[in-house]
């Protein structure tokens, strides 16, 4: 109990360890929930976040991918390209996997109107990539968001996170749309 209480300690202390972006949506169905970090002095950035659908399943997923200006000009287009993985557990097929995903996102911030901006992010693992019982995983998301705050946004957007397992069953752990909000610190 000491070292843990020592490991979070010294976690807290760190700023740097925990400063990014807490991205929380939801539907009526489905929550998501993700901790974004951006690496200091470097384009990297990861994320670990959880998928949860209490009828159909779990996805854990880590992330880790470069990100930076996607267009010359006034255009402020973001773009990240990377991997995710992570772990899938398929509620009731009684099936679980690993998917080893390659995506990205795109997010554009209108310029006369810099609160607004579109972002769509999109991951996929065929079965060449995919370990375990998992046969596929796709993870599609679109979203419109407007910065209430410098450091917080609010959106609306939506989703897909589907998987297919080898038995013929899947887990459609969210299909539809959502709300959520996004606080950087």
């Amino acid at each position: 109990m000491r070292k843990l209480t020592g490991m979070v300690s010294v976690l807290l202390l760190c700023g740097n360890a925990w400063s990014g972006e807490l991205d929380l949506s939801f539907n009526d169905d489905a929550v998501r929930f993700l901790y974004i970090h951006d690496f200091d002095g470097s384009d990297l950035q990861g994320d670990l976040g959880i998928a949860l659908n209490s009828d159909e399943g779990t996805a854990i997923n880590a992330s880790l991918y470069v990100t930076g200006l996607a267009s010359d000009g006034t255009d402020p287009l973001e773009a990240g390209l990377g991997v995710r993985s992570g772990y899938v557990d398929g509620e009731f097929s009684k099936q679980n996997g690993i998917p080893v995903a390659v995506g990205g996102f795109v997010k554009y911030t209108f310029p006369a109107m810099n609160r607004l901006s579109l972002r769509a992010e999109g991951w996929i693992a065929p079965d060449v990539l995919s370990l375990g019982d998992l046969d596929r995983y796709q993870d599609f998301t679109f979203r419109a968001q407007y910065a209430v705050l410098k450091q917080a946004d609010v959106y609306v957007g939506a989703r897909y996170l589907n998987t297919e397992f080898s038995n013929g069953s899947r887990a459609l752990i969210d299909n539809g749309l959502n709300i959520g909000f996004n606080i950087r610190f």
